[in-house]
């Protein structure tokens, strides 16, 4: 009989991710005024470039938006930010057209959904710790982003 690997023992299997889901503000970039997302450069692209084109995942993005900006400036901020073509059709998801927030884990529940996968199969990847949280608690893998001291909760 194998053995099975250390890791594997510790965190169980692991599925096989089929998208990956970011967090917008603090992860991909900063918004330096209302309605406008800076990406990181270079390594947004990069990022992104890899996420969809190396490993073959499909691309997503979860985000609360304040109840003054609907889900079509949410999207346009992404689209002037110049990082929408990477995403998947479905996957920019916002708050107002989840029903929830970001911790809660509805939010990842309804993203994943969206893209016709189920939370297993999926990654969310954000700089917020809570956030992190709440896609763990909706069964999707999750990764803490590393962000400067300060802003990760």
């Amino acid at each position: 009989m194998a053995a099975i690997p250390f890791e594997e023992r510790k965190r169980g299997p692991i599925a096989v991710v089929k998208a990956i889901f970011f967090d917008a503000k603090d992860t991909l970039g900063y918004v330096d005024r209302p309605g406008h997302l800076v990406t990181y450069k270079p390594s947004t692209q990069t990022l992104l470039e890899t996420v969809g084109g190396t490993l073959g995942c499909r691309i997503g993005i979860i985000t609360n938006l304040p109840k003054n900006v609907d889900s079509a400036a949410g999207l346009k901020m992404i689209t002037d930010a110049g990082i929408a073509g990477f995403l998947d059709p479905a996957g920019f998801i916002t708050n107002h057209d989840a029903g929830a927030d970001k911790p809660s884990a509805e939010i990842y529940r309804y993203a994943a959904a969206k893209l016709g996968l189920a939370p297993e199969q999926c990654l969310f990847v954000g700089e917020n710790f809570l956030e992190v949280l709440g896609a763990r608690a909706a069964g999707m893998q999750a990764e803490l982003k590393p962000c400067p001291p300060g802003r990760e909760f």
